[in-house]
């Protein structure tokens, strides 16, 4: 009899791409692992080249007030306050004083010498030369935290006139209130203009007539007050006064004709 029982397959050997198949087969599903991999050591590189080059040339720039204060050894020091007192603050005003009615515009702002973070000399001297602005800081002040980070971001855009100073004055220090130490505080925020200490009892703040926090008083090149403001101050309105007053400052005196 015939045998009708199946013919048993010979082994795979006779196809010689088989083990190939599974080679390939096995490099196809790593290849998502490498890219991965490549992408996650990608990321990793950016962050450490954009925190580096914030740290080296962003907002901890050598002589920013935010570079002093991270080697603060101190978070008030004495001051020395020569000149006539600023008038208080007009009652119940807030952001800009109108200067029509503000008794400080046209009185010379006072002398102050003092220390910055690290103990080196600085001084608000109304004989500069030139336009200045005046910020007074508490670190424990919401709007002062509020206002710090815009008007430094408006700096950083170049919107600050050229040859006007700006100096900001840390006062009413208190290491029960939040936010202290005021130095780590202008180092985390990337402050780029000078800051002065004021002393334990806010002598110079008291000097310029503060009313609260933050505080700005604008001055003309010869040290005069222009405008003064206290509270939440529009970015652009600060700006239209500063430019006023940098304008000012840069057209020439005319020439008085000899007798």
């Amino acid at each position: 009899m015939t045998s009708t029982e199946p013919s048993k397959k010979k082994p795979s050997a006779a196809d010689p791409y088989s083990k190939l198949a599974k080679d390939v087969d096995t490099r196809s599903n790593l290849v998502p692992i490498v890219i991965g991999v490549i992408a996650v050591a990608l990321v990793v590189v950016a962050l450490i080249a954009f925190l580096s080059s914030r740290s080296s040339s962003g907002t901890a720039e050598e002589g920013t007030g935010a570079a002093v204060a991270e080697s603060a050894k101190q978070e008030t020091a004495s001051v020395q306050i020569s000149g006539t007192d600023l008038p208080p603050f007009p009652q119940g005003a807030s952001g800009l004083t109108d200067a029509s009615t503000d008794p400080a515009v046209g009185q010379t702002i006072p002398k102050v010498v003092g220390q910055t973070f690290d103990g080196s000399p600085l001084t608000i001297d109304p004989a500069a030369g030139q336009p200045q602005l005046v910020i007074f800081l508490a670190h424990w002040c919401p709007v002062c935290q509020a206002e710090v980070p815009i008007l430094q971001d408006w700096i950083d855009q170049g919107r600050l006139p050229e040859g006007v100073k700006v100096t900001s004055v840390a006062t009413s220090v208190n290491p029960e209130k939040p936010n202290y130490p005021p130095s780590k505080w202008i180092s985390r925020e990337g402050w780029t203009p000078q800051v002065l200490l004021d002393d334990s009892g806010g002598s110079a703040a008291q000097a310029y007539g503060l009313p609260g926090f933050p505080y700005f008083v604008l001055t003309d090149a010869q040290g005069n007050v222009v405008q003064r403001g206290s509270g939440k101050l529009p970015v652009e309105q600060l700006e239209a006064a500063i430019n006023a007053v940098s304008q000012q400052a840069a057209v020439p005196q005319s020439s008085v004709p000899a007798p």
